[in-house]
């Protein structure tokens, strides 16, 4: 016996017309599996009807919202960590090819050793000797520079500082509060 259409007016909810509703009836009279279907699904209705709405546990949503952030910062921290190595890598690739560059220029004007070894030398001391001209003129103003002003003038000097100091740290707090700032 064919029981299409009649298991789909039996199962889905949509309104018949009057011709299908007798076309069912008269189907329902003579098919006992049409029948244990219509006594079946009407049981689960039933129990659908009857059952209370599942409520979820206490604290759901907070728990959700938490794991949510937590996967979301996982996959920020993943994706940061894989930019950071490609920029590394990046770096350090650059600086490789830099320095071998750097290293055949530097090593092609010198014709020896000697030569490499005294220019450094040269530089080294030079380097040496203006450190002690910079000490010995840091060395003068600090000598200096007390008498160039009373110390009613260095106290105001110092004020001045202090209050401008505690300005730009205060401006600082205050745009660090500023909403739509990360």
């Amino acid at each position: 016996m064919k029981h299409q259409p009649f298991e789909n007016w039996l199962l889905f909810d949509e309104p018949l017309n009057p011709e299908q509703a007798q076309a069912l009836d008269d189907h329902l009279q003579v098919c006992e599996h049409c029948q244990m279907l219509q006594r079946s699904w009407q049981g689960v209705a039933s129990l659908f009807q009857e059952s209370p709405d599942p409520e979820p546990a206490p604290g759901f949503a907070g728990r959700w919202q938490t794991r949510l952030k937590n996967e979301q910062y996982g996959v920020v921290a993943s994706r940061h960590r894989w930019q950071s190595w490609i920029t590394l890598i990046l770096i350090a690739n650059g600086v490789s090819i830099l320095g071998v560059l750097l290293g055949m220029t530097f090593f092609n004007t010198f014709d020896s050793l000697t030569e490499l070894l005294l220019v450094w030398v040269y530089r080294l001391t030079s380097l040496l000797t203006v450190v002690n001209i910079f000490q010995n003129l840091l060395a003068i103003l600090i000598r200096t520079i007390p008498g160039l002003l009373p110390p009613s003038g260095w106290a105001i000097l110092a004020g001045i500082v202090s209050a401008g100091s505690l300005m730009w740290v205060l401006s600082m707090a205050r745009l660090a509060r500023m909403p739509g700032r990360a």
